[in-house]
């Protein structure tokens, strides 16, 4: 049988073991200690899972009016906000004595209003996320019911058929 010192003996001759330990001993304290400070981390928006969350709950909708039956939808989108900010944009434009241009500089900046919180950029156009497919499951609807949503989904969208799927 084998000692528990024999053991200890042997494992305290290995080389860097001090560090082994430590960094173990460490690592054990950080897991007890954890990093909260005893308050919830608040979630971050996610605006096109919003939007994404919303079209749903209007498709969802739109059948249970056209069909008369519970409905659910799953929005497929690419990209997500897109925002387009005011601007200016000036030349300037050194010539040489020949007449040929010798230096062109660009300059763009944004426009910013002042508000109470600081400034901010002025928007011109936001854009939505792009809808790229659509499938609706109207459990109960009648054949012809489903095929009158998903139309009125591809206009709704400017989809093509097979981008859309309505199923009873």
């Amino acid at each position: 049988m084998v000692k528990i010192g024999e053991i200890l003996g042997k494992f305290t001759k290995i080389k860097g073991v001090g560090y082994i330990v430590l960094a173990l001993a460490a690592g054990i304290i950080l897991l007890f200690m954890g990093s909260s400070d005893g308050t919830e981390d608040t979630p971050v928006s996610d605006p096109a899972a919003e939007y994404v969350a919303e079209q749903e709950a209007r498709l969802c909708d739109m059948g249970r009016r056209l069909c008369g039956v519970e409905c659910t939808a799953v929005v497929y989108v690419s990209g997500g906000y897109t925002y387009s900010y005011a601007g200016d944009q000036s030349l300037r434009t050194v010539y040489n004595a020949d007449g040929s241009v010798a230096e062109k500089e660009i300059s763009l900046s944004k426009r910013t209003v002042n508000t109470k919180d600081g400034t901010a950029l002025v928007p011109v156009k936001e854009s939505t996320p792009s809808v790229k497919g659509v499938a609706v499951v109207c459990t109960g609807a009648s054949e012809e019911d489903a095929q009158s949503l998903k139309g009125l989904i591809m206009a709704l969208y400017s989809l093509k058929a097979e981008s859309v799927f309505v199923t009873n």
